[in-house]
């Protein structure tokens, strides 16, 4: 049997070139916008350190290869992208979800290249990306690095982490440094070049030793990896991009600009390490993703003016992939299947989207505003690191340490705000991605594992529009009532755990506004919440064995944990029933305190989710052990140290902050702790295994960007 080696850097070959694109076309817009000296040194102390700052949502569709998986899956992607442009270079974040079709499923089955694609749910992939520069000339106050078309020199520095609920369990995580070589070209254009190094490890539920993961591990003569993470060589990458406005076309048709942008990696070996080796048909080869052309409308100018120039983008582009993430189509046997290339090794075809902005330039710097008006207010945009060192995972440990790396996007605008928030989890060994899992006693509960530690990728979007701005009164304004506003949003996650969840949520409902003394603020904001998932273990017991599929990470036939007289889902997935939940927040900056003490603050959330359901739809049946119970999910006091202003003064309040905080977690991800026939939360003697309720004090360091 051919064995399928889909791992996180192919899920990262679709991805990472939307990511680029969405950062790149903000560079574009903003950087081709500024005055010529913007960044030629630090800003002087009347105006803002940070210059440009632009936040965007897109949503695409694209047709393309998964190597081992599919030859042609669709997927839906959905992206937030930052830009930034500081005193001495510029920032960038970008967040993907995609959604595959049937072709790229999850577990059980294995996807079109090597079994028929069945009922399984289609794979969902997130990919997280930043990337910072630090120009020579800002550094070293100086124009040396500008000649002739050349406009800067700048280090460049990154990294990407991704996550796929796929059968392989495939991760990704990497580093990369280099040089970036930026030129201007005609009618407002610029063109990148960045050659740089670049290292990576991927995990891969199919690399364990045989012995621990049946059929489907690593057959000998190769001993396999101990915790199927593979180490990668260090290697070579060059990225290029660039943009350009159709300025030679009439007057009446310059809505137009055309951009591409291409990313090589080269080749890094096939991760294998020390004792243990790998096949040389796993060696990876040079990977290029390339999207030579993007033709995009401007379609905020073109309807609205000239004012709302890129508020809203459509577009168009060519999209080519080969050897996607290394993977080499003459001989790796993700992409050769009876001796012929099966096609999922590379993409080639057009693929189309519409990008809609977020935000615009920090207040007091309207000339450089891509809007070229104060349509949005105010942005802030900060990156946080933490550890939670008793964080817990249901069914699976009531002990994990956790670290953290969160974004934070909020804006204000005309009619409402904006917040975003997205955050990246990698646990302990305790908390293990696929295939351990304490159910089947890869370890057994709490255990530390062979496998790696899970990754989990979380985001969460709220969005507010305020019945004081539309209907351009103040009687929604009385005491310490601010506003009421419509209050829409959603959420997601994924994880690289065994049950493969798949996380998609919708809220609706109103936010009330307050304003308390001290500059301190409440809003609390009662919902109509609906969830939809995916869990592995919601699949009949059949699922996934032919002619739907393969065994189970080398069990076949694949047995399941569905009790007698209960059906299942078909394709595993959980459609949960409406219900009502009641988020709050609130923050205060502790004014009361004396001068010298002014550095602190404090800030809460508190998220209550009504019981769902167990997830059965239609014909199909779930035990009543899986219905959900009402979730608390808190911070109910998060204490923060300025520490930027207490150093370098108020200007620079907020920039750099260290927290401690209390977190608690009732029935986590709505699991029934209170009830002893749930195997999630209790033992099979009825004592509580402590993993559905989260208590945990933590710390961490947030950065404003």
């Amino acid at each position: 049997m051919i064995r399928t080696r889909v791992f996180p850097g192919a899920i990262a070959g679709l991805l990472c070139m939307l990511a680029a694109a969405q950062a790149a076309d903000q560079a574009a817009d903003n950087i081709r916008n500024a005055p010529k000296k913007a960044l030629k040194k630090a800003a002087p102390p009347d105006k803002p350190f940070f210059l440009i700052n632009d936040n965007r949502i897109t949503f695409s569709q694209f047709s393309g290869g998964v190597p081992g998986y599919a030859a042609n899956a669709q997927s839906s992607t959905l992206a937030f992208t930052h830009f930034d442009a500081w005193a001495y270079g510029t920032n960038s974040f970008s967040l993907l979800m995609s959604k595959y079709d049937h072709r790229a499923p999850t577990a059980p089955c294995l996807g079109a290249v090597l079994a028929p694609t069945g009922q399984c749910a289609g794979g969902v992939a997130e990919l997280a990306s930043i990337r910072s520069t630090f120009g020579w000339n800002e550094l070293f106050d100086t124009h040396l690095f500008s000649a002739g078309p050349l406009t800067n020199i700048s280090f460049l520095v990154g990294g990407d982490a991704s996550v796929a609920n796929i059968f392989t369990a495939s991760s990704n995580y990497d580093v990369l440094a280099g040089l970036q070589f930026a030129f201007s070209l005609p009618y407002k254009g610029y063109f990148n070049i960045s050659p740089m190094y670049f290292q990576r490890m991927q995990h891969g539920a199919q690399l364990h030793p045989a012995s621990f993961g049946g059929a489907l591990s690593m057959p000998p003569p190769y001993p396999g990896l101990p915790d199927g993470v593979m180490h990668f060589s260090p290697t070579w990458g060059l990225d290029f991009n660039y943009y350009m406005d159709l300025g030679f076309l009439p007057e009446n048709l310059q809505y137009f600009s055309i951009s591409g942008r291409a990313s090589i990696r080269g080749p890094d070996g096939n991760g294998g390490y020390g004792p243990y080796p790998r096949s040389p048909l796993s060696n990876r080869t040079t990977a290029y993703a390339l999207e030579p052309v993007r033709l995009t409308l401007d379609a905020g100018k073109l309807f609205w003016g000239p004012s709302y120039a890129h508020l809203v983008d459509v577009w168009a582009a060519w999209r080519y992939d080969r050897n996607i993430s290394g993977y080499a189509e003459a001989y790796d046997t993700s992409c050769v299947t009876k001796n012929a290339y099966n096609g999922s090794c590379s993409s080639n075809g057009i693929y189309y989207g519409v990008t809609a902005k977020l935000g615009a330039a920090v207040p007091g710097t309207p000339a450089l505003s891509p809007f070229g008006t104060p349509f949005f207010t105010s942005v802030d945009n900060r990156f946080t690191y933490g550890v939670l060192p008793s964080a817990t995972s249901p069914g699976e440990t009531a002990k994990t340490e956790k670290q953290v790396y969160a974004f934070t996007h909020t804006d204000s605008w005309a009619y409402g705000t904006n917040r975003f928030y997205a955050e990246l989890l990698k646990s302990d060994h305790r908390d293990p991605a696929s295939p351990c899992s304490a159910v089947y006693s890869h370890p057994a509960f709490g255990v530390s594992a062979p496998c790696s530690g899970t990754m989990e990728i979380n985001a969460a979007l709220r969005s507010t529009i305020g019945l004081n701005e539309v209907f351009n009164t103040t009687a929604f304004r009385a005491g310490p009532l601010r506003n009421v506003s419509f209050e829409i949003g959603g959420d997601g996650r994924t994880t690289l755990s065994y049950s493969a969840p798949a996380k998609e949520a919708i809220v609706a409902g109103l936010q009330f506004a307050f304003d308390l003394p001290f500059k301190s603020y409440l809003t609390v904001a009662p919902l109509y919440y609906q969830e939809w998932n995916h869990s592995v273990y919601a699949y009949p017991n059949n699922a996934g064995n032919s002619p739907l599929g393969v065994g189970i990470y080398g069990r076949p036939p694949y047995v399941g944990v569905m009790p007698a007289g209960y059906t299942g889902t078909i394709d595993g997935n959980l459609h949960y029933n409406p219900t009502w939940a009641l988020e709050v927040d609130y923050g205060s900056e502790l004014d009361f305190l004396p001068e010298s003490l002014r550095y602190f603050s404090i800030s809460g959330h508190v998220g209550i989710y009504g019981p769902k359901g167990n997830g059965a739809y239609g014909p199909y049946s779930l035990p009543p052990s899986w219905n959900t119970r009402t979730e608390i999910n808190a911070e109910p006091i998060r204490l923060s140290f300025d520490a930027s202003k207490a150093l370098w003064g108020e200007k620079y309040a907020h920039f750099v902050e260290a927290f401690v905080a209390y977190r608690y977690w009732q029935n986590k991800f709505g699991f029934d702790g209170g009830n002893p026939t749930n195997s999630v939360c209790f033992f099979a003697d009825g004592t509580s295994n402590k993993s559905c309720t989260e208590q945990t004090i933590y710390a961490g360091m947030t950065m404003k960007f």
